[in-house]
């Protein structure tokens, strides 16, 4: 014991440094700070030790969950936090547990654009689990946090069980969208928790997914055309052309990808356009330090993360004065800067033919109603923000403010 003493005292400050580090790399350490070769056996016993030291025996972190879980429960009442066991014998095993802090689900409910992105990944501690989470995008176009959980495999009934909970967490959200990639299980499970809500599927997973099975310039060149197509008439004209080169992939995309991933198929009352997860991996990417973590200090350094991002986007608000948020406001500008515009005909006070050259230099015409906040190309009903065309015309009105 005392020769694995002194590993685990050297090895303490890094690891609490390096939480991700594995006993490769502290073999590694040792031999480099010291001159010394190490059997990698010893390595590890000198590493586990360390952990023990830094965090305490792994069994007891299960246990100091029902502690965190009765803090949190004290401090912020209303958070929803479920601890599941399984039954061994005697003893008791941790099954799953899901966190949904107040604070969040009350933002989420009171100011965000009802869109849901699912995703989970892999642990690297001892517990080879998934960290799954529930994320969404404020006003301002950033990562959002709702809820997040742990459980051992993407299963159906897992993540039935994920759902489930937060369904009881946000309850019935108008015109939700559930955002997910082609997770095992998870398409189903939305289904039967959320039967109402749009499920969309992540593009960029479907893209990786479709190349495996039918390639080619044609199929590049319009698959991605076809799902930021705002119109039907657009989808179908790529859809025709990916059709013409390989019959085959209809039926795949039918078959394998049958949930919504076109923006023609998009609700025009959820305000949000996204094709791809990327809020979920977003997340992944924000705690991906964390996540050799303990369980316990796990779930408790991702509520850290949470406290501390709230705050920031919370001082950074109260600095704005417009009544447009800033990032809306860059959009709009970058837009306004890049139109190309041919003709504005005004047809009544408030409704206009507007035609625009595209990338390609081809004329496009569109009718846009100002009152009614829409135009042909449905971008402006999809996004919540004015499109190039609206753009074109509000721009060339002295009279309209924006």
């Amino acid at each position: 014991m005392a020769s694995q003493d002194w590993r685990a005292d050297r090895l303490g400050d890094w690891l609490k440094k390096n939480p991700t580090k594995r006993a490769k790399d502290c073999k590694e350490k040792l031999e480099d700070d010291y001159g010394i070769k190490l059997k990698y056996s010893k390595a590890w016993s000198g590493m586990k030790l360390a952990i023990d030291q830094i965090h305490g025996r792994y069994e007891e972190s299960f246990q100091l969950l029902f502690n965190w879980a009765a803090q949190i429960e004290h401090v912020s009442p209303g958070s929803l936090i479920e601890i599941e066991l399984d039954k061994i014998g005697k003893k008791q095993r941790f099954r799953r547990m899901f966190v949904a802090l107040k604070p969040c689900v009350d933002g989420f409910l009171a100011r965000c654009r009802p869109f849901v992105g699912i995703d989970a990944s892999s642990l690297h501690g001892k517990y080879k689990g998934q960290l799954a989470s529930a994320t969404s995008v404020d006003g301002h176009d950033w990562l959002y946090h709702i809820a997040y959980g742990i459980f051992d495999s993407k299963t159906e009934d897992n993540w039935k069980w994920f759902l489930q909970q937060l369904s009881r967490a946000i309850g019935d959200v108008p015109n939700l969208v559930i955002c997910s990639d082609a997770c095992k299980g998870l398409e189903k499970a939305v289904g039967v928790v959320f039967p109402n809500v749009e499920n969309r599927e992540c593009m960029r997973h479907l893209y990786q997914n479709f190349l495996k099975h039918c390639s080619g310039d044609v199929i590049t060149d319009h698959l991605y055309p076809a799902a930021r197509s705002y119109t039907e008439g657009l989808f179908k004209f790529h859809m025709h052309k990916i059709a013409e080169f390989a019959p085959q992939s209809i039926e795949y995309l039918q078959t394998h990808h049958s949930r919504i991933w076109y923006r023609c198929g998009f609700s025009e009352n959820n305000k949000c356009d996204y094709l791809t997860n990327n809020v979920s991996e977003s997340f992944n990417a924000q705690v991906k330090h964390l996540k050799g973590l303990f369980v316990h200090e796990l779930v408790d350094r991702i509520r850290e993360l949470i406290m501390e991002k709230r705050y920031l986007r919370k001082k950074i608000a109260r600095q704005w004065e417009d009544g447009i948020l800033l990032g809306v406001i860059k959009d709009l500008n970058l837009i306004s800067n890049h139109l190309k515009v041919v003709k504005v005909k005004v047809s009544d006070d408030d409704i206009a033919e507007v035609t625009l050259l595209d990338d390609w230099n081809n004329q496009k015409r569109h009718t846009v109603d100002l009152q009614n906040c829409n135009c042909s190309c449905r971008e402006w009903q999809v996004t919540g923000k004015p499109c190039k065309h609206a753009l074109a015309w509000i721009l060339s009105n002295r009279g309209i403010r924006i």
